[in-house]
């Protein structure tokens, strides 16, 4: 894993959103991958929805050059690697072996974060994406159960 990223001079709303992630995955009391995905997608389209104008305007500094890359991708990095932590402590019996790579929380990530910019130009609704959540669902899971090379 990698090095945890010093939060000294870390922008204060990318602080916040990384704290917020974090303890999302850890209120996630779910038993099973299956159950966490679930519960991830609830909680992402939900978070996402209300958090929408702090989360452009990180990006928007980032991309002024007012987020240092170091410190924005230290904390994507943080978060991705807590989810995937969370993801292979849920599959002892490597039913999913994507999670037990680091491909696993990076596949999760990017279909969900593909579906928030989604949500973010206006081709969903929050509550189109909470009415396809079972097949996002399931599509993540097929990904997750393809064999590691």
């Amino acid at each position: 894993m990698k090095q945890k990223v010093s939060h000294e001079d870390m922008d204060q709303t990318l602080r916040q959103l990384e704290k917020d992630y974090i303890e999302a995955l850890d209120r996630n009391q779910s038993t099973s991958v299956e159950d966490f995905i679930d519960q991830f997608l609830k909680d992402s389209w939900e978070y996402n929805h209300q958090n929408m104008e702090n989360i452009k305007l990180v990006m928007k500094r980032y991309s002024q050059g007012d987020i240092y890359s170091s410190k924005f991708s230290g904390a994507f990095i943080e978060m991705v690697a807590h989810l995937q932590e969370k993801l292979a402590s849920l599959d002892g019996d490597n039913h999913y072996p994507l999670v037990h790579s680091q491909l696993g929380a990076s596949v999760l990530v990017a279909i969900v974060d593909g579906l928030v910019v989604q949500l973010y130009t206006g081709m969903y609704q929050v509550e189109d994406l909470q009415d396809y959540s079972s097949q996002f669902k399931q599509v993540i899971l097929r990904a997750l159960s393809t064999p590691t090379v």
